[in-house]
């Protein structure tokens, strides 16, 4: 009878045991979960970097005495947009902070439609910018190719930006759900532009 109650004992505190190494492991999982998550385990995307796209066209515009012909730069610039403005705007608000999901949602997608033309903006294993729409693009951001010109010859692009957001001049649409822009770090670009904060709840 005495053996009995010892076995008994002995086999309680094995479930213990048991009970308390797994629900350790449980939150060793969940904690290596949200730093997966946070991406924490990921190298950093390349860092992206391009010279001013209108340099040229600011030297060429100013006379001997320094002085900015700002209209003639504006006008040439709109006549000479292309893809490398897009980067350059891109680069300026943060997209070296936005990679490809590391939970399943895919590639960082943004379009960008300036004067009636789309360009698509896909962040991967770097950036790639075309003159068409992304298949599923997570941000839209509409402005007049004058409107993305003055914020590249502003002295801060983001604050310019910013400022344009909220006067109406920049619209953000936000396609993808939180979950997912925070999931490819868009949220440091968002508040940028927008001043707010994407709480995740």
């Amino acid at each position: 009878m005495v053996n009995e109650k010892v076995n008994i004992r002995d086999k309680h505190r094995k479930i213990k045991r048991l009970s308390i190494k797994f629900l350790i492991l449980f939150g060793i999982i969940i904690i290596l979960a949200g730093a997966y998550f946070l991406g924490f385990f990921h190298s950093k995307p390349p860092q992206i970097t391009i010279e001013h796209p209108m340099r040229d066209i600011v030297f060429a515009n100013t006379n001997e005495a320094g002085e900015v012909n700002g209209p003639a730069v504006v006008q040439q610039g709109i006549e000479e947009f292309n893809e490398n403005y897009i980067i350059y705007l891109l680069v300026s608000l943060g997209v070296n902070n936005i990679h490809k999901s590391y939970v399943g949602y895919g590639d960082a997608e943004i379009d960008l439609i300036i004067d009636q033309e789309t360009w698509s903006a896909i962040v991967s294993k770097g950036l790639s910018v075309s003159k068409q729409p992304s298949p599923d693009p997570d941000l839209i951001i509409r402005m007049s190719k004058q409107e993305a010109i003055m914020a590249l010859i502003s002295p801060n692009i983001k604050e310019y930006l910013k400022d344009s957001v909220n006067n109406g001049n920049t619209q953000l649409e936000q396609v993808s759900n939180k979950v997912e822009l925070a999931s490819k770090g868009y949220l440091k670009m968002y508040t940028a532009l927008t001043g707010e904060v994407i709480n995740i709840e």
